[in-house]
């Protein structure tokens, strides 16, 4: 008995090893749903998530938050130990703050905080004559803010970041408060390394600029297919007259060219950009509403609309073809970063109601939900804040899903039952093949539209009713969209709240981020001081561009963009989610672009699904101002990390591997012996025939 019970002993002090090493952990969700994950470090805070952006550049991503009354930024750093988020360092601002964009402003490969202030009583249309103060807190060692770039106000349209000249730097385009006036032209804060500097917009003919709605929904974004950023304008003309978008096309070194220009539909709501129907081209997604309150921010009788980009086709081949007149016919596979100066798109006052066949989409919310709702675009009393749709491909199909806020006058409790109060809940629409009885698809020729996400697994979502503002966002970056929420605090579960997606484990997808040049791996300060990771410092406007083979063999093109949106608090992540779907192979060819003078696109070949790659461009080499705190190892070449994402699958493909292996060698063992004694046996029988022969 005295040995089993020291065996006994043993095993028990061997039991947290054992556990440790065991590949099949218990998972921490483990339900087929979409699960509350609670506050995960936010019990107590009053304040709201304004912005998402990797501070200490360990690659997860943290969140930027003003406190209730707009004067302090706090930052929230994710702890992959604890699995929660956790205070790091503070600012306290003299003016309420409206946005944080965090960007690497002196392109040390530290991740700054550009601050906004005031402008926050002008409404949908606010005047031009408003200031907006703006201010540039530069990031310092060990993650604390260090010193500030005062910058030259605007008017309360809410500056853009763009890239300016090529520089990998983030400037701002917007309206100066010192020309503040009806004929105002668009500007540009010209960053030189040391401060956003006062400037002419590049643009070929400025006089040609609009003058932005305010809150605007303008983005950096590639909308010819040349993997270049380019600037889309959401523009104001006046209360009756509605607003209008202008999209101005990179050219370079010779700046941006205005291209198109399209009326919005009455009542649209703020715009977002995706590639929606998986063709390789950008999209424009937002609401329209017959009347907005601007108090409540309820808009009724909304629909959800999609105008879509329409380009020279993606060939089967990897060359392109070319007509008989040398026309381009296709982009080959091989040369997807190929310039269509005839891209179109249906989009006017009119169009998006009367449907042209296969070039727009529309869908009543009463349609897709079954009864009336009312869409909430902006919270209760903020009408400087959109609430825009945000696509996110949440089931990891290539296909990017919506999610939004509506108020409903019947949510459903957590029995099941229809409530007696009216609550606002975050929802999601599924992008999917058009079918029978789908809302958006009786106009015929339509390929795909939406359906409500509900059902089993969908409980956590129904039953918070107190949401005012719904984003995406990836907990602990294990390659599924979560969501973020935020709240009003009338459940009495705080003003933030996450649900985790564990939906969805047999798709593929790819993370990318560009960074901005500021180093070749480790940033190493040239005035001294230990290395750092410069993986926070993203640039605003990259271009994602492949093509994928699903599992039946089609081949399919997809666009991404890299934080397009950076105003009234964008909530971009700092690199792009891509979803895959269900595919069996690498991904062939991977183009990326930037806004570079020279050398501003890259081919990637042979990408492993369920990765994170991070992309450094080269450091423009000339016409950039050097500063005596930049780095030392600047990239003089493209540079290329991937990251391999552990999936659930790897321990049980692990122990399917070993347990082939362990077979294999126990037969080759077996067959090894046998053929030995076979060895053996003739060896003994050609020594007795020579004795036999002896006698």
């Amino acid at each position: 008995m005295i040995i089993p019970a020291r065996s006994a002993s043993l095993a028990l002090l061997l039991l947290p090893f054992a556990k440790a090493i065991w590949p099949f952990q218990q998972k921490r969700f483990s339900a087929e749903a979409l699960i509350d994950a609670g506050q995960l470090g936010f019990e107590g805070v009053d304040g709201r998530v304004v912005a998402v952006g990797d501070w200490n550049g360990d690659k997860n991503a943290d969140l930027f938050v003003i406190s209730s009354d707009s004067k302090v930024l706090q930052i929230y750093l994710w702890n992959r130990d604890l699995f929660r988020y956790s205070p790091s360092h503070n600012y306290t601002a003299s003016s309420p703050i409206v946005n944080v964009l965090p960007a690497d402003f002196n392109q040390d490969g530290r991740l700054d905080v550009l601050l906004m202030f005031g402008g926050e009583k002008n409404g949908w249309w606010g005047g031009a004559s408003d200031t907006l103060g703006m201010d540039v807190i530069l990031g310092a060692e060990g993650g604390t803010f260090g010193e500030k770039w005062t910058v030259p106000a605007s008017t309360a349209q809410q500056p853009l970041v763009f890239d300016a000249n090529g520089s990998l730097r983030p400037s701002l385009l917007g309206f100066t408060h010192a020309d503040a006036s009806a004929a105002a032209k668009l500007v540009s804060w010209q960053n030189d390394g040391t401060g956003l500097k006062m400037s002419t917009a590049p643009l070929d003919r400025p006089e040609q600029a609009c003058v932005l709605a305010n809150p605007h929904s303008s983005a950096f974004i590639d909308l010819d297919g040349d993997c270049l950023p380019d600037l889309v304008l959401h523009c104001s003309k006046s209360k009756s007259a509605g607003q209008s978008i202008q999209i101005w096309i990179n050219k370079g070194d010779k700046g941006y060219q205005l291209a198109q220009t399209y009326d919005l539909p009455k009542g649209a709501g703020p715009l977002t950009f995706a590639d929606m129907n998986r063709d390789g081209t950008i999209d424009i997604i937002f609401p329209t509403c017959s009347k907005v309150s601007s108090s409540t921010g309820q808009g009724t009788d909304c629909s959800i609309n999609i105008a879509y980009n329409r380009q020279i086709p993606v060939c089967s081949s990897e060359t392109s073809s070319r007509g008989s007149d040398g026309s381009l016919k296709c982009r080959g596979w091989g040369a997807l970063c190929t310039a269509d100066p005839k891209f179109t798109f249906t989009l006017d006052a009119t169009s998006v109601f009367q449907l042209t066949l296969k070039t727009s989409y529309t869908a009543t919310l009463s349609s897709i939900f079954g009864r009336d709702v009312f869409l909430l675009l902006h919270p209760p009393s903020q009408p400087h804040l959109t609430l825009p749709l945000r696509p996110g491909d949440y089931n990891v199909d290539g296909y990017p899903d919506l999610i939004f806020t509506v108020v409903d006058s019947k949510p459903k409790t957590s029995s099941g039952i229809l409530g007696l109060k009216e609550g606002s809940q975050a929802r999601i629409l599924r992008n999917v093949p058009c079918g029978r009885r789908l809302a958006g698809c009786d106009a015929g020729g339509q390929e795909r539209t939406f359906a409500l996400g509900q059902g089993k697994g969908w409980e956590a979502m129904e039953e918070i009713w107190d949401v005012t503002g719904a984003s995406w966002i990836d907990i602990d970056d294990d390659g599924s969209l979560d969501i973020l929420l935020q709240r009003s605090g009338a459940q009495g579960a705080g003003k933030v709240s996450f649900v985790q997606n564990n939906f969805y484990h047999d798709a593929f997808f790819l993370k990318g981020q560009v960074l901005n040049g500021a180093c070749d791996g480790d940033c190493i300060p040239s005035s001294g001081g230990s290395k750092y990771s410069p993986s926070g410092a993203s640039y605003a406007g990259a271009t994602y561009k492949f093509t994928v083979l699903d599992t039946l063999g089609r081949r399919q093109a997809q666009t991404v963009g890299q934080l397009p949106q950076s105003t009234y608090q964008a909530l971009d992540l700092p690199y792009s989610y891509i979803g895959l779907g269900r595919t069996n192979n690498y991904i062939e060819r991977l183009s990326v672009g930037v806004s570079l003078n020279t050398g501003n696109t890259t081919d990637l070949e042979a990408i492993i699904p369920n990765s994170q790659l991070i992309i450094t461009p080269p450091y423009p080499a000339s016409g950039i101002a050097a500063t005596d705190k930049d780095p030392q190892n600047r990239p003089e070449e493209w540079r290329t990390e991937l990251y391999l994402q552990p999936g659930d699958w790897v321990p049980y493909v692990a122990a399917a591997v070993l347990g082939t292996v362990i077979i294999l060698a126990g037969i080759v063992l077996g067959l090894n012996e046998q053929e030995k004694k076979e060895d053996e046996k003739e060896r003994r029988r050609a020594l007795h025939a020579i004795n036999f022969q002896a006698l």
